[in-house]
């Protein structure tokens, strides 16, 4: 065959013309990533024709983490939940209400004042919260006169006479320590507060000075004192160093049948040297006086506070 080389040759390169692959005059596009990882730049293809009047494209990329800012929260008011738990040594129990600041259940990084509020004799862990204490401290809050707290009104079921009562043992054993637990307090004696009215406003003064190194304030509204604690008073005091001495509010009302009695606290504080706030104001020892006083009560509470 004299011309059979050139038809091998003819052969070869049809082959070759019909391989696969990419041509070698063409160009990818190539794509890369700004240094903040935010846009994606593609280069266009040189070998495209059509009219781009920006050389360079940029993609821009959404942020996994700026679409899930943290919403704020709008809630305006607290909760106040029933509460019961066990007491140690026996088979009692101690019940009462909390109430929880506004937004506590969404800021799960703050913690809290807590002001434990003692009832009048034949009442009941409600009384606190017929006087209007929630809805006043949900106004105080919002315009911010008054730092968010916890609230714990703890009910007295049994009117015994001392010492056989245990109210004031079962909420510094059991009581405190189980909010505490419980609760996103700040539970350094700084910024807890005991305070009450007529008999709760008995129970604080005892509890708070007993117990000094628990409570860095101590109410006592419309309270006449138990009766020989104002003889007790003066040891009470002397077992605690100068500088933990509680805060002291005394008030009663002009008119109440009581008021000797809190005044002759008041006369022993001033024997004593003890700083203390006293004020007597019209009125008689009914829930309409501590209704109209209840917001000079938690502004002095939470004034020994500060931010936290």
């Amino acid at each position: 065959m004299k011309y059979s080389w050139l038809l091998g040759l003819i052969l070869i390169l049809a082959l070759t013309a019909c391989g696969s692959g990419v041509p070698t005059n063409q160009v990818v596009p190539s794509i890369s990533s700004s240094p903040d990882s935010s846009t994606l730049e593609i280069s266009p293809d040189p070998s495209d024709n059509t009219p781009d009047p920006d050389p360079v494209q940029t993609i821009e990329l959404v942020s996994p983490t700026s679409a899930a800012e943290k919403i704020p929260c709008l809630d305006e008011a607290g909760l106040i939940q029933p509460f019961s738990i066990p007491v140690s040594r026996t088979q009692d129990e101690i019940s009462g209400r909390i109430y929880t600041p506004p937004c506590y259940g969404a800021d799960l990084d703050q913690n809290y004042p807590t002001l434990y509020l003692l009832h009048g004799a034949t009442e009941t862990d409600q009384q606190w919260e017929e006087l209007g204490i929630d809805k006043l401290v949900d106004t105080l809050i919002s315009h911010d006169d008054l730092l968010p707290l916890i609230i714990i009104m703890p009910r007295e079921d049994s009117w015994i006479p001392l010492p056989e009562n245990q109210f004031g043992d079962h909420l510094v054993k059991d009581l405190i320590p189980w909010v505490d637990a419980h609760y996103r307090t700040l539970a350094e004696r700084e910024y807890r507060a005991i305070g009450g009215l007529s008999r709760g406003g008995n129970w604080a003064v005892r509890i708070g000075l007993m117990h000094w190194a628990l409570f860095e304030a101590i109410g006592a509204h419309s309270a006449p004192l138990f009766y020989g604690d104002l003889d007790r008073i003066p040891n009470w005091i002397e077992a605690i160093p100068e500088s933990k001495i509680p805060r002291l509010y005394l008030d009663i009302g002009q008119d109440d049948t009581d008021r000797e009695d809190a005044a002759a606290f008041e006369n022993l504080l001033v024997e004593l040297s003890i700083p203390h706030s006293w004020y007597q104001f019209t009125g008689m020892h009914e829930e309409s006086y501590w209704h109209a006083h209840l917001d000079k009560y938690l502004l002095w509470y939470s004034s020994g506070w500060g931010e936290k």
